[in-house]
């Protein structure tokens, strides 16, 4: 519509008032929210309109009849370098966006990314009640490995955790670092069933890496399945790290499966 408007005032207007500059609005407008190939189509059709308007609707008299062609490259050439200019800032300020919410050492979400891109989830989940399931996540006894091997070999600890849950889980299963040896894992569109048997998986991984590097650390777990999500976020944050407490009280290094609202069915433990 842009494109159009611009066009209509350009053959009223006259080619002594100049309005090609305002093409660039809906060029930048498409590259901005859509790509760069949509920005040099419309570059191009940009060009195009007002090189026809310019030619072939008023013909307007020239010295030299490749001045108008002239005057056309050179317009197309200011609406791809502002194009190329625009999605180097979009690609610069999406991937600062990326790197705040993403937690340096572990490369998985961070406390605030997790937050942010769970709520979506469960706003979603609630919206079409759908089944959604929760996780919260201790490392069991981590400290030890700080103080007898090192910090350098507890970060060794916490990255290959992360690699773990970056590696198992689905693209469109969340997992987080809320801070310390503290982890959480969101996943759409899973039941009970389903968590149960993403977790099993999980938590054998996980014990077999701290095998192989002889790492003393075990995995309280405290999974919480959504029928429909509570309103707030937070409340199942705290659901699930209220349950993952009861594993910690219960001896460590299990995991216990909960449905919410929790009357509707058996609360079961699962040991590793």
């Amino acid at each position: 519509m842009l494109v159009a408007v611009i066009s209509v005032t350009d053959y009223f207007v006259g080619y002594e008032i100049s309005t090609s500059l305002f093409f660039l609005l809906p060029v930048a407008l498409v590259t901005w929210y859509g790509n760069s190939r949509q920005g040099v189509l419309f570059a191009l059709l940009s060009a195009f309109i007002w090189y026809s308007v310019d030619t072939v609707f008023s013909a307007h008299p020239y010295s030299h009849p490749l001045i108008p062609v002239w005057n056309a490259g050179v317009r197309l050439g200011l609406f791809l370098i502002t194009i190329q200019f625009l999605a180097q800032l979009k690609f610069q300020i999406n991937n600062e966006k990326s790197l705040s919410r993403t937690d340096s050492l572990t490369r998985v979400l961070n406390g605030r990314g997790f937050a942010e891109v769970s709520e979506k989830l469960f706003e979603l989940a609630s919206r079409h009640g759908r089944p959604t399931c929760l996780a919260y996540i201790d490392l069991d006894d981590f400290k030890q490995v700080n103080d007898r091997l090192g910090h350098s070999e507890g970060d060794k600890v916490l990255q290959t955790v992360g690699a773990v849950f970056l590696k198992s889980l689905r693209k469109t299963e969340v997992a987080g670092r809320l801070g310390g040896d503290e982890f959480a894992i969101a996943l759409p569109e899973t039941s009970e069933a389903g968590a149960r048997s993403v977790f099993d998986k999980l938590r054998e991984t996980l014990a077999r890496e701290m095998q192989e590097h002889n790492w003393p650390v075990g995995f309280s777990i405290g999974v919480i399945s959504f029928d429909l999500p509570p309103a707030n976020f937070d409340e199942a944050v705290k659901l699930a790290d209220a349950l993952m407490y009861q594993v910690k009280k219960s001896g460590k290094n299990n995991i216990l499966f909960e449905h919410y609202p929790p009357d509707k069915k058996d609360t079961g433990v699962t040991r590793i």
